[in-house]
């Protein structure tokens, strides 16, 4: 056996003669098992990146929507606190504007009341006087 060994020939378990050394070939069948295996990995792998990749698409544009929903409805609502706030001004003119007019309504009240009562007096008088 060690003659065949210098020659570069080797005889395996079952007793075959081969060009390389057995424990060479079973490492190498090995080495190919291992290969096998981190490839089925790598596919199984890049499957894996592939899902969640398209999940994340799906993800990214779920949440592209929500957040033009968001910005439409901040919209809303300075839309609405600005429209409220002119309502409120128009509001707050028209009490003021009814305001002035109870004021001068008061007084123009208080006016013909002292003329009333200046022509109460004068009709007295003057019945009083006949």
């Amino acid at each position: 056996m060690e003659e065949l060994k210098k020659f570069g020939l080797f005889i395996d378990d079952i007793y075959r003669l081969r060009v390389q050394d057995p424990s060479i070939a079973t490492q190498k069948i090995e080495l190919r098992h291992e290969c096998l295996e981190y490839s089925r990995n790598l596919q199984h792998f890049k499957s894996l990146i592939h899902d969640f990749y398209k999940i994340s698409k799906t993800f990214a544009k779920d949440v592209e929507v929500e957040k033009l929903r968001a910005i439409g409805t901040q919209n809303q609502l300075k839309t609405m606190s600005q429209h409220r706030q002119a309502e409120q001004q128009v509001c707050q003119s028209k009490i003021m504007e009814q305001t002035v007019k109870l004021e001068r309504l008061k007084r123009e009240y208080q006016y013909l009341q002292r003329t009333e009562t200046e022509q109460q007096e004068i009709i007295n008088i003057f019945l009083l006087n006949q």
